[in-house]
């Protein structure tokens, strides 16, 4: 039982298996930095994305503030030109977007 235990603690397989734990290390590290890689890739595509809408969203919200600026007036004018006129209401902006506009 010794004999295989200093056989197996010999320094030529202790030398084998550090060798084939570095080589398995090494591709798990590679592998997880090509993991890393690919999500930092995605995350940085995904927080461009975020930035564009983001920068959409405001422009939005500026042209539906303009719009119902724009309708009112249009309202008055209309009142102040054609008092008899039916005007309908305008629509009524959702409450999700009331805070933003």
């Amino acid at each position: 039982m010794i004999e295989l235990i200093l056989q197996l603690l010999s320094p030529d397989r202790i030398q084998a298996i550090g060798a084939a734990a570095t080589s398995l290390l090494t591709v798990w590290v590679a592998r997880q930095a090509s993991k890393v890689k690919r999500l930092q890739d995605r995350v940085n595509h995904l927080e461009a994305q975020a930035e564009k809408d983001r920068n959409l969203f405001v422009k939005a919200v500026r042209y539906i503030r303009e719009l119902l600026w724009h309708i009112k007036a249009q309202d008055l004018m209309l009142r102040q030109h054609a008092p008899n006129a039916q005007i309908p209401e305008p629509p009524e902006v959702p409450e999700e977007l009331r805070e933003e506009v």
